[in-house]
């Protein structure tokens, strides 16, 4: 605990340091009081810590209830905490979704709320249950969403500031001006830098949630078992029955009513609302350790994992798992999996065609301005431009064959994917993949677009996209829920960052309907048009050239 507080409070005071600097520079070149810089800090911590909770209970579909509904253990391990700790216990909710997680919010430890998904208590057992809500006992324990409030209140503030002086030296002229807009600058690189601090600091708490967790049920492996079913995707598939009002298909222990798949907020808005235990999938009693160990193998050692979790609010789950192992030792206790020690193959290669397709369309951009500028500086301008055009859309195009490869999509397994170390954002595995949809991609949010679908092996999050955000907010909107509890079969690609998920293509309904995402198509077909029209103006503007 002191560990902790000390870590938090030396993040918080560089934090606060770097944008105390900002404010003072800003200030002192617009020629404000001092009071002003306080006033702005207060007022937006202030207002996010008070409106936070409410808006979170707004946009989630919470069932409140008391503990003892939900699981008779969880109610009598959050009594024994909270008596231990001399708080008052928290609001308990559920969310009837079954994909599992859980969060915690509120505006102080005795103001704490802790909900729990449907999933969470379908797939995971009774020792999995009390380690997870244990672990959301530990982000009360220590503060964490008052502190994750305070802390993400920072960047907002610097940017503020940056967006303050850009609009300020509108209008100036001379030194003052030209001072403003540095002040400006550093305000940008400093909301940068706090960013990734504050994501550190999330890191670091969901490290101490785990091991509270451990200590409290003294048990590391139950946590461990548990976070494998949340992130990796691999839970056996649950007894089913028909629900008689609307002949969905459902888990025998979920409640009638239906599912509406909660989802944590992104890190830009979530970290500083609710913190997560982890995110994303599931995996299963007895699951084989050698899956599991694969699937791990993609924290352990893809080159994007690293990348990923400085990107992340949340460790990386086989980092946290490495952690969970530790303690597990070090209590006499066997640990729950064994994690790969060595990679069976270097994955360098792969992550550098990675970053060179990834960034083509901009390494084609910038060949086409050479060849523009080549052309302009001979008085073809027209041609220059084609040129560029060209460049760019041959990047897109190389890009998009490369994401989106069409050979094919062959049936799959969940827990055969996430066994594949080397995909990616960009690298991707077409497959086919056959189950039943159990909920949203964000659990209880209403407007949630993607869908997640769970067979046999495990359940993985369907990501659908639209070229337009209208026509995903529309399809979360009114017609996302209609396929929760049904059976369908969906083709798309896999990709990993640091998720696994399935980029949609395809989705086929027991009714006979599919339902199509169009962003591949869009991006496909808008690049060989882009391609074509810089094509014909290079061209025209060459032969104008040669008349």
């Amino acid at each position: 605990m002191f560990n902790l507080a000390l870590r938090s409070v030396l993040t918080l005071v560089v934090l606060f340091g770097i944008l105390f600097a900002v404010l003072t520079a800003a200030l002192y070149t617009t020629g404000a009081p001092m009071w002003v810089a306080l006033v702005i800090v207060l007022a937006f911590a202030g207002v996010q810590y008070l409106i936070s909770p409410f808006i979170i209970e707004w946009i989630y579909k919470i069932q409140w209830q008391p503990p003892e509904h939900a699981d008779p253990g969880i109610a009598t391990l959050i009594r024994q905490v909270c008596h231990e700790q001399d708080l008052r216990e928290p609001k308990f909710g559920v969310i009837e979704d079954g994909n599992p997680n859980a969060f915690t919010f509120g505006h102080y430890p005795g103001d704490a709320r802790l909900v729990i998904t449907r999933g969470i208590l379908d797939l995971c057992d009774e020792e999995e249950r009390r380690a997870v809500v244990a672990h959301e006992l530990g982000h009360i324990v220590h503060w964490d969403f008052v502190v994750m409030t305070v802390a993400a209140t920072i960047p907002l503030v610097l940017y503020y500031i940056f967006r303050f002086g850009l609009y300020s030296d509108r209008g100036r002229r001379g030194k003052g001006g030209g001072v403003v807009v540095l002040v400006a600058i550093a305000a940008f690189v400093a909301y940068i830098v706090s960013q990734y601090i504050v994501m550190f600091l999330s890191r670091v708490r969901e490290y101490y949630a785990d091991q509270y967790s451990a200590q409290v049920t003294r048990n590391p492996n139950a946590l461990a078992t548990g976070l494998v079913k949340i992130a990796y995707g691999l839970a056996r598939t649950p007894i089913e029955q028909e629900d008689e009002e609307t002949g969905k298909l459902r888990p025998a222990a979920a409640v009638a009513g239906g599912a509406k798949m909660l989802g944590i907020f992104d890190r830009d808005f979530g970290g500083s609302l609710a913190l997560a235990a982890a995110s994303m999938s599931t995996a299963t009693d007895g699951t084989d350790p050698r899956t599991v160990s694969r699937a791990m193998a993609w924290d352990l050692f893809n080159p994007w994992a690293t990348i990923c979790e400085l990107n992340s609010t949340h460790p990386l789950p086989a980092r946290r798992l490495r952690a969970l192992q530790r303690q597990s030792e070090q209590i006499g206790q066997r640990p729950a999996y064994e994690l790969p020690k060595k990679a069976s193959e270097s994955y360098w290669d792969e992550f550098f065609v990675d970053l060179f397709m990834n960034y083509l369309p901009l390494l084609g951009l910038l060949c086409g301005i050479v060849a523009a500028i080549v052309l302009g500086a001979g008085g073809q301008v027209v041609a220059g431009v084609g040129a560029a055009l060209l460049g760019l859309g041959m990047g897109l195009l190389g890009r998009t064959l490369f994401a989106y490869p069409k050979y094919g999509f062959p049936p799959r397994g969940i827990a055969d994917l996430v066994s594949e170390v080397k995909a990616s954002r960009i690298r991707s595995i077409p497959a086919r993949i056959e189950g039943r949809i159990i909920g949203r991609g964000i659990p209880g949010l209403f407007w949630s677009e993607d869908l997640v679908l769970q067979d046999t092996s495990g359940f993985i999050t369907l990501d659908y996209r639209q070229p337009l955000g209208m026509l995903e907010l529309l399809f979360g909107l009114f017609r996302a829920e209609s396929f929760v509890g049904q059976r369908v079969q969906v083709e798309g690609w896999y990709r990993r960052y640091p998720r696994p998920y399935l980029e949609l293509w395809k989705l086929y309904a027991p009714d006979g309907t599919t339902q199509t995402s169009h962003n591949w198509a869009v991006t496909f077909w808008g690049s060989l048009l882009l391609t074509f029209i810089g094509l014909l103006i290079a061209a025209g503007g060459l032969l104008m050239a040669a008349v």
